[in-house]
């Protein structure tokens, strides 16, 4: 029995790195808006934020935002394809639900992730350690003190 379960689970996997041929067999990933709202000490009454993400179908992006909600302790309040919100979210570029430290490489999920200092760089990191470091290579920056002259 085992054997037949295993040679089913490889042709399955076949089937699925095969190409697709047919413009049916694609399926396209929509951007999908979801609210949360976290309770803390911090913020008795919840603190809401919004992150975006990309998923095919709405059990996927469901999926995809539940185990977020379970990873941090958050509630979903709602979820939302973003081209169906209101122009108040559609015309808005909304955090990633999970981020990429640009010095390290790893992937993160806070609530708030780190940005770069300086105005030109767009970059996000996952804790003041990296940011500092992606400042002393990229920026040149050494110390803390330089790093109000380096905003403008």
């Amino acid at each position: 029995m085992a054997y037949i379960l295993s040679e089913k689970n490889d042709q399955r996997k076949i089937q699925e790195k095969r190409i697709a041929f047919n413009e049916d067999e694609i399926v396209l990933s929509e951007k999908w808006l979801v609210a949360f709202k976290s309770n803390s000490r911090r913020y008795p009454e919840g603190y809401i934020f919004i992150r975006q993400f990309y998923a095919p179908g709405f059990f996927e992006a469901y999926d995809k935002s539940l185990t977020y909600a379970e990873k941090l302790k958050l509630s979903i309040l709602w979820l939302k394809e973003k081209r169906r919100c209101g122009s108040d979210y559609s015309n808005r570029n909304h955090p990633l639900l999970e981020s990429f430290c640009t010095y390290c490489n790893g992937k993160f999920n806070d609530v708030d992730p780190v940005p770069c200092l300086s105005v030109d760089c767009g970059s996000n990191f996952c804790s003041k350690q990296c940011m500092m470091d992606h400042n002393k290579m990229r920026h040149k920056i050494k110390k803390e003190k330089d790093w109000s002259s380096n905003l403008t």
